[in-house]
């Protein structure tokens, strides 16, 4: 007998405390998640975005046309036309200045010769923009990848050994002058621009270099330009001016930092393109899928240590992701992540 009322006493206790785990977490979604996700909504002032949190699941399929319409129509068609300097956006003898420096200017003198015609792409139909987070190794999803019309890749990221995950196509790909340095010792002799230029093969149509960033970018650039005589894709310098419109773009909608490539990529292709798919943006070094959560690296490519989200950086990566899950929900971008299967 005392042993079945120690049982109901249990019962009654864990009932109870069941009870409270309900109410706590009620309480805790109603008095602080839904405001919380309310407030990173608010804060990033995104105005094309009108809707009640309860309304994403039909957001899609009502309005991404629609509020897409309205991206095209605020970022223009002449922003199209300055992703690079052409002898069309800088003539001869035009002054730019630097994206990232108040000092000095660029004096387009000095490249003209060397400078395609016009901009040879405008309007694009499928784009995928590949990030180089760790997610995309062991993710199979290079030909899923490759099947596009468009591929924007970040800052060289290596492709060979790689094309299972993280594809071999590219249209377009940035190249950072600081990768000169850590990579190919500042081009100081044949040696190494000949390991440069070896490796800059395994990319097409466009090796795109941030150069116009800073004053202190531009001599190796030029090294790199005198130097650059393969055929497989083109060397181009970014026009700073694109750079300019969409760090404004988003800084009228609260984003502050500096962009990042990706990101600075991903607001390209929202400009030009009618769809816009991203991989490799995954800024955490673990991620859940079908088989269970999996510790990634911070680059498919390397092993160096993750950096996390709170490290002082040029780039707030879990700020601009935040952005991007939003696009994601509103289905004005499709963000893939995890394995492709």
């Amino acid at each position: 007998m005392e042993s079945l009322f120690r049982m109901k006493r249990i019962t009654i206790f864990l009932t109870l405390c069941a009870t409270w785990v309900v109410a706590i977490g009620w309480l805790s979604v109603e008095f602080y998640v839904i405001p919380h996700i309310s407030r990173i909504y608010d804060d990033m002032h995104i105005p094309w975005v009108n809707v009640n949190i309860s309304e994403e699941g039909n957001f899609q399929r009502k309005h991404a046309g629609e509020e897409r319409t309205e991206i095209y129509k605020e970022l223009g068609t002449n922003v199209t036309r300055l992703l690079y300097l052409t002898k069309e956006n800088s003539p001869k003898g035009h002054k730019l200045r630097y994206y990232a420096s108040t000092k000095g200017s660029f004096d387009t003198s000095s490249v003209y010769d060397k400078l395609p015609k016009n901009s040879t792409f405008d309007r694009l139909n499928r784009c995928h923009v590949i990030g180089n987070s760790g997610s995309l190794l062991h993710s199979n999803c290079g030909k899923q990848i490759d099947d596009a019309d468009f591929v924007y890749r970040c800052n060289a990221a290596p492709l060979k050994h790689f094309a299972a995950d993280a594809g071999n196509e590219s249209n377009i790909t940035s190249f950072n002058p600081s990768i000169f340095a850590k990579r190919y010792h500042g081009l100081s002799n044949k040696t190494h621009i000949g390991k440069f230029l070896t490796d800059m093969k395994q990319y097409h149509g466009y090796l795109w270099g941030a150069c116009l960033n800073f004053e202190a970018f531009v001599k190796i650039c030029r090294k790199a330009m005198d130097a650059y005589n393969i055929t497989e894709n083109s060397f181009v310098l970014g026009h700073p001016d694109h750079f300019k419109y969409f760090n404004g773009f988003w800084s009228k909608r609260g984003y502050k930092g500096r962009l990042s490539t990706g990101f600075y990529y991903a607001s390209d292709a929202l400009s030009r393109c009618n769809e816009v798919h991203l991989y490799g943006f995954w800024p955490f070094n673990w991620i859940f899928e079908k088989d269970g959560p999996r510790i990634i690296d911070y680059h498919y490519f390397d092993n160096i240590s993750f950096p996390g989200t709170t490290k002082k950086s040029a780039h707030t990566m879990n700020k601009e992701f935040s952005i991007l899950l939003q696009l994601h929900t509103f289905g004005i971008i499709k963000l893939h992540y995890g394995k492709c299967y």
